[in-house]
């Protein structure tokens, strides 16, 4: 602090001017930020000369971009630090034009993952173009240009760092050109590379022409000279007298002309700013922080002295500000209860999640490695076998095959079952070897974290240093088993010393989170490397002044440093304030909260699966042993056997209903708690004295803090704050109330803990001990109950003797005596403390080691412990599965058991208390030095008992605190859109509080800044000035506003509708599109710099809905709030469809965080038709099922408007820190737009269709309107090899009463006429924008010039943009090896703006369309224009799944048509006036296989079909796929969403299910389906490269036949595989073997073969069947519609004439053509060539697979159907990825996610 200080006022960089580039967190600015807090803390804001500007930040990462912009206000944003370098302006995140700011300190953490180490492949060095080497020479670059005075580089230990220090000083030393260490040997090194560095010359100088690899400088860099390595100056020598030459110069040639010694000295490159550098290597746990993360940091310093020597004195105050771990990381870890955890565990229990679950099932054994061939299970093998543990014991999971499970009941059952085998065998392989140790663990009650994205003999099973954990990487998942879950982003953040508390975090995904603190700078080591570059050049001044200068001098003193930390009662907030004599006895309190303890009980968490929040449906069961409290759902999956489980109250009073609803729900119990205790409690005299380490704290009242529901208790803490609340924590008072012993009555337990010894200077380690406490059990006499201090333990010598035998945990775990025997050569790790004195052996195992005793006799201790202890047969819930009973006779049951050293620097201690749980802190005894073991033999029977005595003390006291200040609010809450209005005030607090809230801003009114750069500070302030009393009062009833219940909030007086506001929704600016140079039909967004400016400023101007107000005269807090705020930006996306007239309503409502309900996570059911009447159509020829006719009426309700749907969008405001949530709600309520008709393949939905036409026809033919292009005609889109199907059923059904019109080209649209199309009854095409090869496009080409419009450019060839149909990848990492944890789902802003190029110029054709009149004769004209009847969209699931080809198949035409066809249904167009195919009536979809199985999917559909808007839409996946970079990162502004918003999404889509879609089953088929399996064997070289093909897919991890794709979700990875699969002569050979046999039983018989285009397996079954000279038929979708109905027709009718029976009788198709066709009538065979794969959508491929078979199998079939699947296996028969496939694509539960009919 001196040096810094002394710095400045030399006038070193002053004031700082950060810059930042690629810092994740940005990290160096909040570094930055708390220095200045600090320094303001110890002499005022203006009592220092230290300040700071935070001037630039760069980060390409939108989701970063939002998280800076949220939390740096003011710091100019770059998206993409390659372009600064560019000079003059760039494009800020917003889109304003910037200049490059100027600032004297650059902070780059580069890119990291291409110079990482742990990439076990395809490393990368600076030149080969990797994100790591780009970043670093574009940041080299900004020096250069901006030439800051000092910087500083961050990467990881492994990168090129020689090299980049030649970069950066532009001097490469000779004798080191040729060394290769310089480099990294990458994936990407070329045959072509230069070997040697080579010259020009260009104007009297050399210039660089050839680099290799190994040297660090660039193409075209200038010589300036050399520096000899014998002169003391360093001077440099310029190069003189170059000779001219046309050719390149070598090295060699360079020195020996110039007298260059290549063995020592230095080559010296121009630079417009010479700098100097000095590498360091760090580590963050010699820095406070409990994690291993080592990593260099280079310093960069502005000097033309070569010999300058400042990064010395650098490393000396880098090394100097190292600080010992005080913290273990059990301090760094959330409540189960913390949102995060919640939402995780919602979204892992929801439909995605349940996805994810059913692909685990179908993993393949694991552990069979002679069919898997997996790599991972020999490594589990051998560390089973090194370790001594047995082969098949899995302790912790129980895992099986098809993700069958026995979890140890602590363990959170939602994520273990998305784990795969490898990961959940790591885990029990991790447990088990803490058992193997000498000084054995439970890692069920210990602490341990475990990195299982690593290999189980990469990743250690325990640290060497206690309390640390490893390496934090944005792709490492860390498994935390004590808390059976692993660790989440926001403990990463906490673990590289970031505050998340201090944070302004949004809408971050798990994985995005953990992505954010694995990239992010350790904040206290990158804070010392800051102060070490900001301070050494004072600290070189200081030296040579004086040579003996101590750093220790340098450190800044305040107030009560030399107080050396202890607890002060001056700087408590009720100093020299006694107490005023009438303040009541909190024990009187606490006796009628005793009241609530049954309910406390029966609210609690009563088992794992609701320790976040949920609260289980099944009845609870209760352990009479350990007091295990388990659900019955629960106790079906985990290792319940040794337990004595009993159903707790059968009365039902514990039911799930009673404990759901009424004053035992948890959100309606915790008011009533917090109605029930004081919001402020204080000591009584004489505390001080009466308790230990209680110095100071009568002086401190005691505020609620928390109140937090736990298992089996609720508890309520109190905190006692120093400098009113902006100090440290320095006691608390914690209220338990429910079950606070186990297997005792309820009750209520009170303690006090002084944190007085933990928080000095050198503070006491190890566990802190209650210091009073106060037990009041319902049942006993409670009225004399007093407070108790501990006692001066006694020791004794007792008699501890076992009888009979049991195992011992090391043998129920599964060791063996391999364990034993390898503890030989066990090396002593690192302790937290010195070693551990133990009459046992710790470092081998007891002789005994096998057996524990069966029954414990104690002797000559106390009456309360002495007797004898039998052992209970229950695992994992108590340490070690120790625990012994004795039973009371009128005295309470007493035991024995293991109490835990959670962070394993002590021995665990055995203990005797009156209950079964060490968390309950009960114990009266501890068994010294003791071990099971020890009770089996004579000589350790004799054991020391240490006796825990507690006494009564009448005199201590606790009180309730007369607080002053009073809670009050107005009768009526009245909001206005101008201001925020009053909610409520607090007054009477105290002066001292009331100023930390203001500080030094004076005035009678000063609006606190929460949101600003103080806003932390204030946040932390507000909570603990006002959150007790403002909590009181609103769980009172005291707001003016009733909590939960919504109030209508009436349109202001302004003529601004809701949603339209320029103030509360700025507009954002419209892209203009400009070709890029260079690069044939690539375009750019790029944004009109003024209209960007503008929106910044109006972006960052909106209103808020909150405001604290403080007048510093009277002392009163005020909280206001303004409705319209949330409400105008809920409205904004509703009103974005619109038209100016229409209204929407407007409401909002008050609740608290802690109150809101948990959203639904059960399946998505699409209900039948029964309960409708049936509706009968005249002039069907063939009438209609009565489910059809049920079905039909439904349809008839929704078209005549009898069916609403609520539109409703949300928006929401929490006020930081107290939890109060302001929700604005907008709704429409409309006439539903369309539907879904899912009836089960081959029911008849073309033929309600039809009859929905011919009910309405006559109504449809008076409404035309030629003259406005308004049609009767309805429209139906089909697959272009379903025209003529839908025509034949069309005169099946109504004969010749409907005119229809077929058009499958746009040849047959230019013969029609405008007055042809409005006049028809009904119109049959494809989606028209599926056109040909190339530029043969001539329905757009048509489209443009009917509109006069600029060309529509080709459809994109490839989109990455994709849905993620399982929560893999967004809440938990991707699970296959590599550093991707997205899943390869993060998409490519290039293919976006070409799919928004696309969309745009397309949707400005259609303006410009429906701009034109046309007369009736005019021919030609696009449906666009048009306004049908309805228009119906068949197969319509397959629009909602981006395909694996359209992903990633850049040329096939077929899928750029596919996606062009999505466009002209509007898949992606919200607002529904723009909608490119418009309906009077509805927009209807029909398919047998909706997939409604996600909240993704039903929204989709919902705007498919008419573009009903479902709460949450705004944030669809869809509208990604075509955002430009500054939209993704506004999108990304918008605050978390709470558990009440995603409620509100959910129940959105159920109702929209409900009202919107039906699904009839079709009369039951009179015929089987025989399913038959054709096996065959690969040949030995397709074997060869299959398993090639899987080596290569998984990093050399696996090389099996019988891999799991699901393993490698990565198409691209998998994509060899599938081929080597697909193209196998022996499946092309089984192909023609089955065919031929069918034709020998059936000569007749009509053939139909279901392939995959994708991997080649429809190309090879249609060569194999050429070659072979057998007749078929495929279909190309290139070729014209009419020949491909034409060909598809021969196997839609029997043979009749011999031309008919003389054509081929083999049907090829793609699995994209199996939808639709009704082939029932002549066919009833069926191939599957292969089984369907597209990615991780299992529910998707089903589907696909259910539509080929319903080809057939479907009403009118009258054989039974045959389908044979060829499954290639392995060359011997191995089971295959055939085997795991056709498992995955037949399993029940993902057809009926399929079907989306769950009854």
């Amino acid at each position: 602090g001196g040096l810094l200080i002394g710095a400045i006022e030399a006038g070193d960089m002053t004031p700082v001017k950060l810059l930042t580039a690629c810092s994740g967190t940005d990290a160096p600015s909040i570094a930055l930020a708390l220095v200045k807090e600090e320094l303001d803390r110890m002499f005022g804001p203006d009592g220092h000369p230290f300040r700071y500007e935070h001037k630039m930040s760069c980060e390409i990462e939108p989701f970063k971009q939002s998280y800076i912009s949220r939390n740096f206000p003011g710091t100019v944003l770059f998206p993409d630090i390659t372009k600064l370098s560019e000079g003059g302006t760039v494009a800020d995140v917003y889109g304003r034009q910037q200049s490059l700011p100027d600032g004297n300190f650059f902070v780059a953490g580069t890119s990291c993952k291409d110079f990482s180490t742990m990439r076990r492949n395809g490393r990368k060095d600076i030149e080969d173009k990797g994100q790591s080497g780009q970043t670093f020479l574009a940041a080299e670059a900004f020096l250069q240009l901006k030439g800051p005075d000092r910087a500083c580089f961050e990467n990881v230990m492994g990168a090129p760092w020689p090299k980049m220090q030649e970069y950066i000083e532009g001097m490469v030393r000779l004798s080191t050109v040729y060394d290769q260490i310089k480099g990294i040997e990458s994936a990407g090194k070329k045959k072509s590379e230069a070997k040697e560095l080579t010259f020009s010359i260009a104007d009297g100088k050399y210039r660089v022409e050839a680099v290799p690899r190994q040297v660090g400088v660039k193409a075209g860099a200038v010589v300036a000279g050399f520096i000899r390595g014998d002169d003391e100056d360093s001077a440099v020598v310029p190069i003189k007298d170059v000779p001219p030459c046309s050719g390149e110069i070598t090295l060699y040639s360079l020195c020996e002309k110039h007298d260059i010694d290549m063995e020592n000295d230095t080559l010296v490159f121009d630079k417009k700013y010479r700098y100097k550098t000095h590498l360091c290597k760090v580590t963050t746990k010699k820095y406070g922080l409990p994690q291993t993360r080592e990593r260099r940091y280079l310093f960069v310093w502005r000097s033309e002295d070569p010999d300058d020597d400042l990064g010395e004195y650098m490393e000396e105050i880098l090394h100097h500000l190292e600080a010992p771990i005080v913290h273990s990381i059990a301090g760094f870890f959330l409540p189960p209860t913390h949102d995060s955890i919640r939402s995780m565990r919602e979204a892992l229990r929801s439909g995605p999640g349940q996805i994810l679950a059913r692909e685990r099932a179908r993993d393949p054994d694991f552990w069979d490695y002679a069919k898997n061939r997996n790599k991972d299970a020999p490594r589990h093998m051998r560390f089973r076998r090194d370790t001594g543990i047995e082969e098949r014991s899995r302790w912790l999971t129980g895992w099986d095959t098809m993700n069958r499970q026995e979890l140890a009941p602590s363990l959170m059952p939602e994520y273990f079952d998305k784990w795969n085998s490898r990961r959940l065998d790591m885990i029990d392989c991790f447990g088990i070897a803490a058992h193997r140790d000498a000084t054995g663990r439970d890692p069920l009650h210990h602490l341990f974290t475990w990195d299982i994205s690593q290999n189980v003999t990469r990743a250690p099973f325990r640290d060497a240093d206690l309390g640390v954990t490893g390496c934090i990487t944005p792709a490492g998942e860390l498994c935390v088993p004590h808390l059976g879950r692993s660790m989440m982003g926001f403990e990463k953040l906490m673990l590289q010393g970031i505050p998340w508390s201090r944070l302004k975090l949004g809408n971050e995904s798990e994985v995005q989170l953990s992505d954010l603190a694995g990239n992010a700078m350790s904040l206290p080591v990158v804070l010392a490397m800051e102060l070490a570059a900001l301070t050494a050049k004072q600290l070189r001044r200081e030296r040579l002044a004086n040579g003996k200068y101590s750093l220790a001098n340098a450190a800044l003193t305040s107030k009560y440093d030399d107080k050396e930390g202890r607890v002060l009662a001056e700087r408590g907030d009720l100093y020299e304030t006694k107490p005023c004599g009438d303040e009541s006895n909190a024990v009187d309190e606490f006796k009628a909260a005793l009241g609530l303890a049954d309910d406390a009980y029966t609210s609690s968490a009563l088992c794992t699966c609701e320790t976040s929040g949920q609260t289980s449906r099944a009845c609870i069961l209760e352990c009479s042993g350990c007091g295990l409290s388990i659900c019955q759902d629960c106790a079906d999956r985990c290792r319940t056997c040794s337990h004595d489980l009993h159903e707790k109250d059968k009365k039902g009073s514990m039911g799930p209903t009673s404990r759901t609803s009424g004053e035992k729900d948890p959100r309606m119990f915790e008011r009533r708690l917090r109605q029930t205790l004081p919001a402020t409690l204080r000591l009584g005299s004489q505390a001080e004295e009466l308790l230990k380490d209680g110095e100071g704290l009568e002086a401190y009242s005691f505020k609620l803090q928390q109140v937090e529901r736990r298992e089996g208790r609720w508890e309520v803490i109190y905190g006692a704050i120093e400098d009113f609340g902006n100090g440290r924590q320095v006691a608390e008072l914690r209220v338990k109330l429910g079950k606070v012993l186990k297997l005792t009555n309820n009750g209520l337990l009170a303690t006090i803990k002084c944190f007085g010894p933990a928080i000095r200077s050198h503070p006491r380690r190890g566990r802190l001990l209650d210091s009073a406490k106060l037990l009041m059990l319902k049942g006993n006499d409670n009225e004399s109950v007093s407070w108790q201090v501990p006692s001066q333990a006694a020791e004794v010598k007792a008699s501890i003797v076992g009888s009979g035998e049991t195992p011992s945990v090391r043998v129920q775990v599964g060791l063996t005596n391999v364990a034993a025997k390898a503890l030989r050569g066990h090396k002593v790790k690192k302790n937290f403390i010195p070693p551990l004195n133990s009459r046992n052996n710790l470092l081998a195992y007891h002789p005994r080691w096998k057996t524990w005793p069966k029954t414990i006799a104690i002797e000559d201790t106390d009456p309360s412990i002495d007797g004898a202890y039998t052992r209970l047969p229950c695992e994992q819930t108590i340490v070690h599965s120790a625990l012994w009973r004795r039973r009371g006779e009128g005295s309470p049951d007493m035991y024995i058991y293991i109490r835990p050293d959670l962070n394993r620097a002590n021995l665990d201690v055995a203990v005797v208390s009156p209950s079964p749980s060490y968390r309950d802190g009960a114990e009266i005894a501890e068994l010294i030095d003791w071990i099971p073991e020890n009770a089996l033999e004579e000589k350790t029977h004799r054991t020391t008992v240490r006796l825990l005595k507690w006494r009564d003390e009448a005199s201590l006291s606790v009180q309730v605190a007369t607080d002053d200040a009073t809670v009050s609010s107005p009768d009526n809450f009245s909001a206005s859109e101008d201001k925020p209005n009053l909610l409520c005030a607090i007054n009477g607090l105290a002066v001292e509080s009331v100023k930390s809230l203001y500080g030094e801003a004076t005035g009678p009114n000063v609006l606190v800044d929460l949101n600003g750069s103080k806003g932390v500070q204030n946040t932390k302030r507000l909570v603990t000035v006002a959150a007790p009393s403002l909590l009181k009062h609103a769980a009172e009833s005291g707001l003016p506003l009733e909590e939960g219940k919504w109030h209508r909030l009436e349109p202001s007086s302004s003529d601004i509708a809701l949603g339209r506001s320029p103030v509360h929704v700025p507009l954002r600016p419209d892209a203009d599109w400009v070709k890029v140079n260079g690069r044939d039909g690539l375009v750019e967004r790029v944004y009109d710099a003024e209209a960007s400016n503008s929106f910044y400023l109006a972006f960052h101007a909106r209103p808020k809905a909150w405001a604290v107000v403080v007048n510093s005269n009277t002392g009163s807090v005020e909280v206001r709030m303004n409705p319209f705020v949330p409400v105008h930006q809920a409205a904004a996306p509703l009103v974005a469809g619109l038209a100016e007239d229409e209204e929407i309503t407007a409401s909002y409502r008050l609740t608290e965080l802690s109150s809101m309900s948990e959203p639904k996570t059960e399946p998505f059911k699409v209900p039948n038709s029964d309960a409708y009447g049936q509706f009968t159509v005249n002039g069907l020829a063939l009438p209609l099922y009565p489910r059809q006719a049920k079905a039909l009426t439904r349809m008839r309700d929704i078209e005549e408007g009898r069916v609403q749907f609520n539109e409703e969008e949300r928006s929401e405001d929490v006020l930081p820190g107290i939890g109060f949530c302001l929700i604005g709600r907008a709704q429409r309520k409309s006439n539903l737009r369309g539907g879904v008709l899912a009836d089960s393949i081959g029911s008849g939905k073309t033929a309600v269709t039809i009859a929905l036409i011919l009910a309405d026809v006559e109504e449809a033919r008076t409404s035309r309107v030629i003259d406005q292009g308004i049609s009767g005609a309805t429209l139906i889109v089909v697959p272009p090899a379903l025209i003529d199907q839908w025509d034949d059923e069309r005169k099946k059904f109504t004969g010749s009463q409907l005119k229809c019109l077929k058009v499958d080209s746009t040849a047959a649209l230019k013969k029609l006429t405008v007055k042809e199309i409005c006049c028809a009854d009904i119109i049959i095409c494809t989606p028209p924008l599926e056109e040909g090869k190339g530029k043969n496009r001539p329905y757009t080409a048509n489209l443009c010039s009917k509109a006069s419009a600029k060309s529509i450019p080709i459809a994109p060839a490839k989109v990455t943009q994709r849905e993620a149909p399982s929560i893999e990848g967004t809440f938990i990492r991707n699970q296959a090896s590599g550093p991707d944890p997205y899943v390869g789902n993060r998409g490519s802003q290039r293919s976006r703006d070409a799919q928004a190029y696309y969309g745009h110029c397309y949707s400005t054709a259609i303006e410009s369309l429906r701009e034109k009149k046309f007369s009736p004769s005019e021919r030609g004209v696009p449906f666009e224009y048009f306004t049908f009847r309805r228009v119906v969209l068949d197969e319509c699931h397959e629009t909602l799944v981006t395909s694996k080809q359209e992903k990633f198949t850049d040329s096939d035409f077929k899928d750029t048509a596919r996606r062009g066809a999505r466009e002209f249904l509007g898949v992606a167009q919200t607002d529904s006036r723009r909608r490119p195919l418009r309906a009077t009536l509805a927009h209807w979809g029909l398919t047998g296989t909706p997939m409604l199985e996600t909240y993704a999917r039903i929204t989709e559909m919902a705007n498919l079909m008419g573009g009903t808007y479902l709460t949450g839409a705004e944030n669809h996946w869809r509208r990604e796929e075509r955002e430009s970079g500054r939209d993704m990162f506004l999108n990304l502004q918008q605050s978390k969403r709470s558990r009440d918003y995603r409620c509100a999404v959910q129940d959105a889509a159920h109702k929209y299910v409900q009202v919107a879609c039906q699904r009839n089953r079709g009369e039951k088929l009179n015929v089987k389906l025989n399913r038959c399996e054709a096996r065959v064997n690969m040949s030995s070289d397709d074997g060869d490269l299959f398993l090639a093909a899987v080596k290569k897919a998984t990093e050399g991890t696996a090389e099996t036949f019988s891999f799991s794709l699901g393993d490698v979700p990565d198409l691209e990875k998998t994509r060899p595989i599938l081929e080597v699969t697909a193209r196998s002569g022996a499946r092309s050979n089984k192909l023609l073997e089955t065919i031929r046999a069918t034709h020998e039983s059936d000569p007749t018989a009509k053939i139909i073969v279901f392939a995959d285009v994708e991997y080649g397996g429809h190309p090879a079954a249609c060569k194999s069947l050429k070659d072979a000279g057998e007749p078929f038929v495929s279909i190309d979708e290139g070729e014209a519609v009419e020949l491909q109905n034409e060909r598809i027709s021969w196997f839609r009718h029997q043979d009749v004439t011999e031309e008919e029976r003389a054509r081929p009788r083999i049907l090829v198709l793609s699995f994209e053509q199996a939808a639709g066709h009704n082939l029932q009538t002549a066919c009833n065979n069926v191939i599957m060539f292969e089984p369907r794969y597209s990615g991780l959508d299992a529910v998707a491929d089903a589907s696909v697979e259910e539509q080929a078979i319903g080809r057939v199998m479907r009403q009118g079939q009258t054989k039974d159907v045959n389908l044979t699947r060829i499954i290639l296996c392995g060359p011997s028969g191995e089971r295959s990825t055939d085997d795991w496939l056709v498992e995955r694509n037949t399993d029940e539960e993902t057809l009926m996610a399929a079907t989306s009919n769950f009854d």
